[in-house]
């Protein structure tokens, strides 16, 4: 008897073994519950994406008739349903648990292994599915990135992801297709992103922590090749393989946000600046802004806006005169920047309003830095004549997503300048001094 969960190995079990099988498949049916269900109208549902009684049937099914594909019909399902793999491999364990309690309390150690194979069997099934629907997901998504970033009217260093891109599209063919002659430069310093990073990179990104990071992300995705090139071609492989994909996305990922950051910074260097605070002027804001949604959505993060500007300004002005109202803003200006990254963009919006781009940061990372900034300057006294002022400050956070936006122009940027500049407005309604 063999049961094919998937065109592979096969297992072998006696005619024995099959019928006592099948009669713990029976005693489960009646018996099994699973990690994940909720009670609805008296029935139990699985939350994995199983169906409760499905799951035992084909299996039964399986047992019955080697070539039922039941099983993986409906562990095809539960994958393109987007049930995690670690829960639906978890049901699946379960299950196996079950089973071999049943037949360790008669004694049936032959029917004990013979579950652990079959199940062995099936999990592997289950990988190569999650792998290779995985695949294609990513492959999707990389040919979007790639077309983002294609469209982009200044790419400045997003060129160089760019590269880095193709590099993760020949990865992901080679592992589709199990060719390991089709795997793209393993070394992290041949590839041309690790040609730039070695070499112009290393000049532009004057933080050694924040070089040493970046090298070792890309290092480390580059170890990932090695062990993918170790294992294609094995009989077993489609787990770790899974394992090893999701591993390099994220440090792709985790690579298009330094990428993004250091481009704010080239941004910083290049572009017009006010001489009373070394902010960046509003003149330019719609152009970075088009530019900062165009990346997001190129490398999926989030970025956020901070509309802020000090409480109260108008009596600082009519208390102490205009040179004073001048110096509270460059304290307030150099109160800011001292608390931001190097590629944290800063703009004078107008009078003693700033906003602040923060790339590759989420709505949470966002209202950490404004309360923050919030602090410094209320902490921070400015010296006017022979006694200090003490400023205070109000902000209104906005996290942006431009993998949420299908269209890119002026008029949603005005839009999302707007919509934060009502949340500051909401901040001054709430009493000033914080963030909304």
């Amino acid at each position: 008897m063999n049961i094919v969960p998937d065109s592979g190995p096969v297992l072998a079990v006696t005619e024995s073994v099959r019928h006592d099988m099948g009669r713990y498949f029976e005693l489960a049916g009646s018996q099994y519950v699973g990690p994940w269900y909720v009670e609805e109208f008296g029935q139990h549902r699985l939350d994995s994406g199983f169906d409760l009684a499905q799951l035992v049937d084909c299996l039964q099914q399986l047992l019955a008739d080697h070539g039922s594909a039941a099983c993986i019909e409906l562990m095809t399902r539960v994958c393109g349903g987007n049930v995690p793999f670690t829960i639906a491999a978890r049901e699946l364990s379960h299950l196996r648990d079950l089973l071999i309690r049943l037949a360790s309390e008669d004694g049936n150690m032959d029917a004990v292994r013979a579950i652990m194979a079959m199940f062995g069997l099936l999990e592997d099934a289950l990988a190569r599915i999650y792998l290779a629907g995985f695949l294609g997901t990513l492959g999707h998504r990389n040919s979007i990135r790639l077309r983002h970033i294609s469209a982009l009217a200044e790419k400045n260093l997003l060129v160089h992801f760019e590269k880095h891109l193709d590099w993760l599209r020949q990865l992901t063919a080679a592992v589709s297709t199990r060719d390991r002659a089709a795997l793209p430069e393993a070394h992290h310093e041949r590839c041309e992103f690790g040609k730039w990073l070695h070499g112009e990179g290393a000049k532009l990104v004057r933080d050694p922590n924040h070089y040493t990071h970046l090298v070792e992300i890309h290092t480390a995705m580059h170890r990932v090749v090695d062990e993918i090139a170790g294992m294609i071609g094995g009989t077993s492989d489609s787990l770790p393989l899974y394992a090893l994909m999701k591993r390099a996305e994220n440090y792709s990922l985790d690579l298009g946000n330094e990428i993004a950051m250091l481009n704010s910074m080239v941004i910083m260097i290049n572009y017009n600046k006010d001489p009373m605070t070394g902010a960046l002027t509003r003149r330019s804001l719609e152009r970075v802004m088009i530019n900062q949604l165009e990346i997001s959505r190129a490398t999926e993060t989030p970025f956020c806006l901070l509309m802020c500007d000090i409480d109260h300004f108008k009596q600082i002005n009519d208390s102490h005169g205009h040179t004073v109202g001048d110096c509270a803003i460059v304290h307030f200006a150099s109160a800011l920047r001292s608390n931001l990254r190097q590629s944290d963009l800063m703009f004078r919006f107008g009078g003693d309003e700033f906003l602040l781009m923060l790339p590759s940061t989420s709505y949470q990372q966002g209202w950490e830095v404004a309360e923050k900034l919030r602090s410094t300057v209320g902490r921070e006294a400015m010296a006017v004549d022979v006694r200090t002022v003490t400023l205070r400050a109000s902000f209104g956070l906005l996290e942006i997503c431009g993998s949420n936006t299908s269209f890119i122009d002026n008029e949603l940027v005005n839009s999302l300048i707007q919509e934060c500049d009502q949340r500051l407005y909401l901040a001054k309604h709430r009493g000033r001094d914080q963030v909304a």
